[in-house]
């Protein structure tokens, strides 16, 4: 039986974090994943000279998170083009820049002053109030309270737009302003998302890691209380209904990277305390996962009036109620579509509770693709269109207030030696791809039992 110090399922951003951290810290880790693609969620493939992903992706880290991982493996995190202005829509008004709502910057100042003085621990304590109450305890100013609000339709996303937590977003924007001077900061990785996986799985190998894809973990072996390894099954399968034909991998500890929604189904429920399990199957429930309607379209020409790198953002379209994000994929790296076009990236953000719903959700798409024309005439007549549902795997659990932070399972189970979850399902904080290497640094230093020098001294989970 193959034997390593650490084992970690999934090879999405979490999972190839912790595996080039520990690897680079010598330890003899194996990063499982059952695709035969890198990046879990942000995996980046070709669709007829395209190249898509499960979703819109930007980095939102301003240097601390995903960037120092990087830096610490040996490689670099390549901030390429930056979206600088958030155009909105409103009904009945048509596109304006966010930057009109906040007419008095007095007030707006106000808040960052209060928010760059304000430890991060402090903001721990709003994980089950709302983003709008912080604000009102330093300004009234409608303007302000939209622009935080419009940013978390981009990054903080709630079945209602309206619905954030103060903890979860404060978090971010303390970063940001700290580390950018800005409200919010996003970039498409100068590599491409193909090349920052690739590059996470080369600091794997070269340090003496493995990496398996087209592998599944049928289980986490626990035995009294201690992991033992992990079970994989027998690849290929060569009955679609084999049952128990496994592997063992021993291991002392398991780093799991799986959301809430699948982990129950690898790591035996007998073993965890009741109560932390049913915390897990209380936030794997549909309703609050991130859902929303995607919609690659691909046009000869760009179809918005502000500069295309800008990410577009509304809180309701013309005829429906959702809330969501467009920009132009191209405008930020040509490589993803052919010379001479555009590829657009947008998405209508619905209830998870819909995302089983087929027929609600194809109603939906047609409104939704209706509005698109509306909002953007280029529109009408595109070149080239995908839809997708992101709904299996989702972005995340919706971050409303009492569903963050300490209202989240903690990274480590209890009562279980060798046993750590870094997803952003979890406890943790930040945005996408940079909370998920952010979960894993903090469990790769619970591992570790010291914080890695590189990191310094700030937040982690």
């Amino acid at each position: 039986m193959p034997s390593y110090d650490v084992v970690v399922i999934g090879a999405g951003a979490a999972g190839l974090s912790a595996g080039a951290l520990l690897a680079k810290e010598g330890k003899r880790v194996v990063v499982l994943d059952r695709s035969p693609y890198l990046g879990g969620r942000a995996m980046a493939v070709p669709d007829e000279g395209f190249t898509v992903n499960l979703g819109g992706h930007l980095i939102e880290d301003g240097g601390s998170g995903i960037t120092k991982v990087f830096e610490h493996v040996g490689k670099e995190l390549i901030h390429g083009e930056v979206s600088n202005d958030m155009p909105i829509w409103e009904n009945g008004k048509g596109w304006g820049s966010i930057r009109d709502r906040y007419t008095d910057r007095t007030e707006l100042k106000k808040v960052i002053k209060a928010l760059v003085n304000t430890p991060y621990e402090d903001l721990d304590d709003w994980d089950d109030r709302s983003l709008r109450e912080w604000i009102h305890q330093y300004t009234d100013d409608q303007g302000v309270v939209d622009l935080f609000e419009f940013i978390s339709v981009l990054e903080c996303m709630t079945d209602n737009w309206y619905d954030h937590s103060a903890s979860d977003n404060l978090y971010v924007r303390k970063m940001h302003f700290e580390e950018r001077n800005t409200a919010a900061y996003s970039c498409w990785p100068g590599q491409g998302w193909d090349g920052i996986w690739r590059d996470l799985a080369d600091a794997i190998t070269e340090n003496g890691g493995e990496l398996r894809l087209g592998t599944s973990v049928e289980r986490v072996v626990i035995e009294n209380g201690a992991v033992k390894g992990v079970a994989v099954g027998r690849e290929p399968k060569v009955l679609p209904n084999e049952f128990f034909e496994e592997e063992i991998l021993t291991a002392p500890a398991v780093i799991s990277t799986l959301p809430v929604w699948n982990v129950l189904n690898v790591v035996p429920r007998s073993a965890l305390p009741e109560w932390y399990a049913s915390q897990i199957e209380f936030l794997a429930q549909d309703k609050f996962r991130i859902a929303w309607l995607g919609l690659y379209l691909a046009t000869e020409e760009p179809v918005t009036q502000f500069d295309p790198r800008e990410l577009a953002t509304w809180t309701s379209t013309p005829s429906t109620d959702c809330s969501g994000f467009m920009f132009d994929q191209s405008a930020m790296d040509p490589s993803c579509s052919p010379e001479g076009t555009h590829l657009h990236v947008m998405g209508a953000i619905i209830p998870g509770a819909k995302g089983r719903d087929r027929e609600w959700c194809r109603a939906t798409m047609e409104a939704f693709e209706r509005d698109a024309e509306v909002m953007w005439p280029g529109f009408a007549k595109p070149i080239w269109r995908r839809r997708h549902l992101v709904f299996e795997p989702s972005f995340g659990v919706i971050q409303m207030p009492g569903l963050v932070g300490k209202y989240r399972p903690h990274w480590r189970a209890p009562n279980v030696e060798g046993l750590w979850f870094a997803s952003e399902t979890f406890r943790s904080r930040g945005i996408g791809t940079d909370r998920a290497a952010r979960a894993a640094l903090t469990c790769v230093e619970d591992y570790l039992g010291a914080r890695i020098p590189t990191f310094g001294d700030g937040w982690r989970y």
